[in-house]
């Protein structure tokens, strides 16, 4: 496995996670290219300020201390990786949804993102 692939995809858990709005831009452009995308079932975006506004309008639509955190190792092969990752309360029995994605790099940065959510989510 591609260890700075892993540490790109800590990352990008990090910065969904991170209500501090500055600290939370900071890591979208270190981490993604200039022409990022990240595609779920719900929203398609493209570029950091779209991706920004993204993450930020998820912070707002949670309940407090929910939080997305992976759920197995980062699988890594040629320029890509697939995760697999949950939501909710960490105190919580179970999560709120769960889910995979498939990233796409080029140039040590993450450049697209896909998300699935798992069909229990409801």
């Amino acid at each position: 496995m591609n260890s700075t692939y892993a540490d790109l995809i800590g990352q990008f858990i990090g910065a969904i996670n991170d209500t501090d709005a500055a600290r939370r831009r900071a890591t979208i452009d270190k981490i993604l290219t200039s022409d990022c995308t990240y595609t779920d079932p719900e929203i398609a975006v493209e570029g950091h300020d779209a991706l920004d506004a993204a993450f930020a309008g998820l912070q707002q639509r949670i309940p407090p201390g929910f939080r997305f955190s992976q759920t197995a190792s980062v699988d890594v092969h040629h320029h890509q990786a697939r995760f697999f990752w949950q939501f909710g309360d960490p105190e919580a029995d179970a999560p709120a949804a769960t889910g995979s994605d498939v990233a796409v790099f080029a140039d040590g940065r993450i450049r697209h993102l896909y998300a699935f959510f798992d069909a229990a989510n409801g």
